[in-house]
């Protein structure tokens, strides 16, 4: 026997080795998960987190998905109400007041009625709403855009139709009325050739004469200017910047590069052209360029004031007003970014329906009304196909969802989740291994008495 040796070292080390592991199987137990901390499974763990969160989301989209169709439902019924039964009354109005057995006087009787429905169906299409929501009144073009893509408007940074007072333009010491028109958001030659046919006008301040200035490519035409509404024609083949365009106009307008108009002393080069020889005058600052009053004993006078001192600035040359206007919506059906779906709900109010107002008064608008009737009633009903098709996108989309989320959290639980019954062998066998490493070291300590028996 040797006792520079104890085996009741080797045991209490497998004792040891044993209990951690019986503890690691009571946390997976109580638990039901396998990985408890990161140092269970540090790889398992990155990849569950990830699933988690797909899993989470998948969740949310289902949530919103649903959120979709009650929209959508809510649009629907919007729409159902403007066909049947106001439409289909509407048409049937029409129709009565077209037969020729009906006098004026009962004609009006049904105009009454008809403009009552109207207003009903005005009511549906700008109340029919969702979490707020106007639904069946967008405002937007079939792009999303309320201006079109590309327009002068989008270049002309500070324009307006109230007011025209939206700076002062400052010389001598003297503040004069003054609108400024901006066309530093033009960076580029492909900005500019946006602008060819296109242009800008104002009112005199003061006075109801209208100047318009018209961007062309190429030759001006110059046969205008002279006009009581005079047209400046601007050669814009060479302009590449807000700023070259600013300083193209001033040239265009004094016949000189750089000239700066003094109101103390009225003067313009001989060249300069008719288009500035009203009480309107023109500067140049940057991309900026300023219309002002050019009156000396007009100036820091508090503008506008009775009427005057007013530019009434537009834009002209744009395209036409979409015909259809739309809501646009963006639906996320999906855990991650892009995973959405655009939602456009046609606009359906009576302006677009082009039936507000709708005279049945006499044989001819009553005829002429079912037209009208007809083709809003064919409006309506495209419409609601169309949220109809979008109603069957989100009903396939929602089962997708689910079914995504089913599987991806079966896959998760497999990575994550505990087997009960291998933990529970384990479990069995830890407590056997235990109490027999508790025995041994009794068996030992027994031994070590028995060493210290013989040395006495």
């Amino acid at each position: 026997m040797r006792i520079q040796y104890n085996q009741g070292l080797f045991t209490q080390n497998r004792y040891n080795h044993t209990n951690t592991e019986l503890n690691s199987t009571l946390n997976k137990l109580s638990s039901g998960l396998q990985i408890n901390q990161a140092a269970d499974d540090a790889a398992g763990l990155s990849i569950s987190e990830k699933m988690r969160a797909q899993i989470r989301g998948l969740a949310q989209a289902g949530e919103n998905i649903q959120n979709g169709i009650s929209l959508i439902q809510t649009a629907d019924g919007g729409l159902a109400s403007i066909v049947d039964p106001n439409l289909q009354r509407l048409r049937e109005l029409a129709v009565q007041a077209s037969n020729d057995t009906l006098t004026d006087e009962d004609r009006l009787l049904i105009q009454k009625e008809v403009d009552q429905i109207i207003r009903g169906i005005s009511d549906i299409a700008t109340n029919t709403e969702f979490n707020g929501m106007a639904l069946l009144a967008g405002t937007s073009n079939k792009d999303g855009q309320q201006i079109p893509s590309g327009s002068l408007a989008q270049y002309v940074k500070q324009i307006t139709s109230s007011g025209g007072i939206t700076d002062t333009y400052t010389f001598g010491g003297k503040d004069y009325a003054s609108a400024i028109i901006d066309f530093s958001n033009i960076t580029s030659p492909s900005d500019v050739a946006k602008l060819t046919e296109k242009g800008v006008n104002y009112t005199c301040c003061t006075c109801t004469k209208t100047y318009s200035i018209k961007f062309v490519n190429g030759n001006p035409d110059t046969s205008r200017l002279n006009d009581f509404n005079p047209v400046m024609e601007v050669d814009i083949s060479t302009i590449t910047n807000g700023t070259d365009l600013v300083n193209k106009i001033m040239e265009s307008a004094y016949g000189q590069a750089g000239f700066v108009y003094d109101p103390d002393n009225p003067s313009t080069p001989s060249n300069a052209t008719s288009f500035v020889d009203h009480f309107s005058q023109l500067a140049a600052d940057g991309g900026k360029i300023y219309i002002y009053d050019n009156r000396p004993e007009n100036a820091n006078e508090n503008w506008p004031e009775n009427g005057s001192g007013v530019f009434d600035l537009n834009v002209y040359g744009e395209g036409q007003e979409e015909e259809d206007f739309f809501l646009h919506l963006e639906m996320q059906v999906g855990s991650n970014t892009g995973q959405s779906v655009r939602v456009s709900i046609p606009n359906v109010t009576v302006q677009k329906l082009k039936i507000d107002p709708l005279p049945v008064d006499t044989q001819v608008n009553a005829n002429a009304a079912i037209t009208k009737i007809d083709e809003a009633i064919k409006k309506v009903s495209n419409a609601r196909s169309t949220v109809g098709t979008y109603q069957n996108q989100f009903e396939h989309a929602y089962n997708n969802v689910k079914n995504a989320e089913e599987n991806l959290t079966k896959a998760e639980s497999q990575l994550r989740d505990a087997d009960m019954a291998k933990e529970m062998s384990t479990l069995k066998k830890d407590q056997i291994l235990l109490q027999s490493s508790q025995s041994m070291m009794a068996q030992i300590n027994q031994m070590s008495q028995g060493i210290l028996e013989i040395l006495k």
